[in-house]
């Protein structure tokens, strides 16, 4: 399994996978504990440390159920655990091989006491997310960040309320393709630090002058500063 939980970005902060059908429905009810292992893991998204990075997690998650051993990976809304639901006939040798792989990528399977809670949490069927579906986290992600960078320009620009709206919504509508469609990843980061590309995403909403000024907020970088949620 190639080391795939390399943080990569817009500017060098994050990179996102292309987007597939999403798989939607919950883990079955009568999956039975003992075909389902729980790993900690660190795919926190670093812009929005709420949820779990869908960029990260997505190559994992399915390169996971490319395992002969593995009927079902699925990641938390947090982005702490993964949950890996093992085929009927898959043997201990072939999950040790597959927990092995996950601890080179930082992922640790929990035990004891703790597992039991993580395995009903998971079976609960609530907040855990399969496969491509964690583009719905990239989706969220890119709402959360433009919002972000819409209060940084608003902070050294007046914009009016419909104004400002629509930067968020242009912004939002960029960063989800940027995050979710490797066909068009590299002309969107390019749109998105260029003040060419950013007076097309942006240039109904700003005027000339305050294109920099957008510009200015995305180069602070996507994640949260140290005054920002």
């Amino acid at each position: 399994m190639k080391t795939i939980l390399t943080t990569l970005a817009i500017g060098g902060l994050l990179c996102c996978a292309p987007a597939r059908a999403a798989d939607t429905k919950p883990p079955p009810k009568n999956t039975s504990p003992d075909r389902v292992s729980v790993f900690q893991a660190p795919l926190q998204c670093p812009a929005a440390p709420q949820i779990g990075c869908g960029s990260r997690a997505k190559p994992m998650l399915l390169e996971l159920e490319r395992d002969a051993a593995v009927s079902e990976a699925w990641l938390n809304r947090e982005g702490t655990k993964i949950a890996v639901v093992w085929k009927p006939e898959s043997k201990a040798k072939a999950r040790r091989s597959v927990a092995t792989k996950l601890k080179e990528q930082e992922a640790t399977e929990i035990k004891g006491r703790p597992r039991d809670e993580a395995i009903t949490e998971f079976l609960s069927g609530k907040g855990w997310y399969r496969g491509a579906e964690v583009d719905r986290l990239s989706e969220e992600e890119a709402g959360i960040i433009a919002a972000r960078l819409v209060l940084r320009v608003e902070a050294k620009t007046t914009l009016p309320k419909e104004k400002a709206e629509g930067l968020q919504r242009a912004l939002t509508d960029a960063l989800k393709k940027r995050f979710t469609d490797e066909k068009v990843k590299q002309d969107q980061d390019a749109l998105l630090k260029s003040e060419g590309g950013l007076q097309q995403v942006a240039g109904q909403y700003l005027d000339a002058d305050q294109i920099p000024v957008l510009k200015e907020a995305i180069a602070s970088g996507l994640r949260p500063l140290p005054n920002e949620k």
